[in-house]
């Protein structure tokens, strides 16, 4: 395994940042894994990391809330 840590982010907008690099960067067969409370902004990081990565970031979606 390579690669391996945490990142915390104190606010959406840093959260952004780190989820646009991250998809400048990411490989085919990464795994990322995200944790946090209800509202953390999981899926918002998902969505900013999915419409880096040049997808549809509306089809991202809230397991919680769906």
């Amino acid at each position: 395994m390579t690669g391996v840590g945490v990142i915390r982010t104190p606010d959406p907008e840093a959260t952004e940042r780190v989820g646009r690099a991250l998809a400048a960067e990411v490989q085919p067969g990464a795994c990322i894994a995200r944790h946090g409370d209800l509202g953390a902004g999981k899926t918002f990081f998902v969505r900013v990391l999915a419409e880096g990565l040049g997808c549809d970031a509306t089809s991202v979606s809230s397991p919680t809330f769906t």
